[in-house]
């Protein structure tokens, strides 16, 4: 079959996406059948082109990424082959195959392909937006099945914090809690990591003395970012005398155990997110909360008020940038329009809806006492009010694929907690091939109730 010159590979994706959401069988290229479970979702970073897939090839259940190219050849053209970032894939899509190779993984794994060259009449139509059989509920059911799905995902959140606070220290869960979040998406893990090996009590000590360059010395020095430490450090006459600081402190007191480089995805991370930079606020974040992080953190939730939230929780957590981290996102490194906060906006939201407040209901259902013991009991059901009322964040990739896959308008999902019902319904059920399962069956069924 002759490409028409004006195919591109996202005209592709869109004609795939609609295909496999028509509930059609394919054949792959070896000759095995392919049925969709779940399309996934579409990204533009790198590693796939669809993620979350669920498919049956076969008959096995595959859970993955998919690549999609116009001719089969573009997978060793791009140098997939030969890249362990595609490792993850689990089907190739193209339009043409034309490869005399297989499409095989860096790892040596081979990779089924599906061709659509078979079904050349459906190319015209692949800029129509696709159908999703959720999709047929009216917003109104939405909205409340999105509300019940979010609240569901925050108890379970908060049933897990008062797990972990019945096998350790409720202040260190927290501490936690918070580096988890100030990974963003990519480096959660690694954030994880540095606060378990370096725990809050080890950091109390400069926490209580003030010493903002101790803190920083530990930091810096466990999570393996010092320019010392590196091999891509700039250097040494764009240090200066603060960095300078830093790194006397650290070969003082040097622990083991620390991360190195090969922990942390720098690639194609926003210089506002750069570790090196949340951690800088980290720092100022425990400084601020000299009398202890737990004990500043929850009299913070229970001086809120649905009246002024989010800005009373917000204000509590966010950090404005300044001294040496005004203009760095790195040791040496600086550029413009970095912002004005080392915590702020996204992020600060975040750790309001996905720790804070969680953790708020764990620990005031606890039986742990401190100083607000006598305001335990009514924490709970504050913190609770208080996810029901927050308004929505900005709005992330998984979140735009929901709404797309139920009809809904921006404006529909106006709260933090319909945000997490799109992502509880994502990540329970769509992504795990569980649409039989899903709870939108109990609002459809609801709909067409006999009155």
């Amino acid at each position: 079959m002759q490409l028409m010159p004006t195919i591109t590979e996202s005209s592709v994706v869109r004609l795939w996406d609609r295909l496999a959401r028509s509930g059609r069988e394919f054949q792959t290229v070896e000759g095995e059948p392919l049925r969709v479970i779940y399309p996934g979702r579409t990204s533009d970073e790198p590693g796939s082109d669809i993620r979350d897939a669920v498919l049956r090839i076969g008959g096995r259940e595959v859970k993955g990424a998919i690549e999609v190219h116009v001719g089969s050849r573009g997978w060793q053209a791009h140098r997939h082959d030969r890249d362990r970032t595609y490792n993850g894939i689990v089907l190739h899509v193209v339009l043409q195959h034309d490869a005399l190779m297989p499409t095989c993984l860096e790892n040596g794994v081979p990779v089924p392909v599906v061709a659509l060259q078979d079904c050349p009449e459906t190319v015209g139509s692949a800029l129509e937006p696709p159908s999703y059989p959720c999709s047929r509920l009216p917003p109104d059911l939405l909205t409340r099945a999105l509300d019940d799905a979010g609240m569901a995902r925050f108890e379970e959140k908060a049933a897990a914090f008062r797990a972990d606070m019945q096998a350790s220290d409720p202040a260190q869960v927290l501490h936690e809690g918070i580096m988890r979040a100030l990974g963003y998406s990519r480096n959660c893990t690694p954030f994880l990591t540095l606060a378990r090996r370096l725990p809050l009590s080890a950091l109390e000590p400069f926490i209580k003395q003030r010493d903002e360059l101790g803190l920083e010395a530990r930091l810096f020095g466990m999570a393996g970012l010092l320019p010392s430490q590196r091999t891509d450090a700039p250097p040494p006459v764009l240090r200066g005398p603060y960095v300078q600081e830093i790194e006397a402190r650290w070969r003082a007191h040097p622990c083991s155990g620390s991360l190195t480089l090969a922990h942390w995805r720098l690639f194609r991370v926003r210089p506002g997110n750069h570790p090196a930079r949340r951690l800088a606020g980290m720092v100022r974040l425990l400084r601020r909360h000299g009398d202890g992080l737990l004990e500043g953190l929850m009299t913070l939730v229970a001086g809120a008020s649905p009246e002024d939230v989010p800005a009373w929780l917000e204000a509590g957590l966010t950090v404005p940038a300044e001294g040496y981290w005004a203009d760095h996102y790195d040791f040496g490194r600086s550029c413009p329009n970095l912002g004005l906060h080392l915590i702020g906006g996204a992020r600060v939201v975040e750790i309001v809806v996905n720790v804070l407040l969680p953790f708020g209901v764990g620990w005031g259902q606890g039986r742990r006492a401190g100083h607000l013991s006598h305001a335990k009991g009514n924490l709970s059901g504050k913190a609770s009010r208080l996810f029901a009322t927050h308004p929505a964040a900005d709005e992330n990739a998984i979140g735009r694929q929901m709404r797309a896959q139920l009809g809904l308008k921006r404006a529909a999902v106006s709260t933090a907690e319909r945000q997490q019902g799109l992502l509880h319904l994502y990540k329970r059920y769509c992504t795990q091939g569980r649409c039989g399962e899903c709870p939108l069956g109990k609002y459809q069924w609801t709909r067409d109730k006999p009155q």
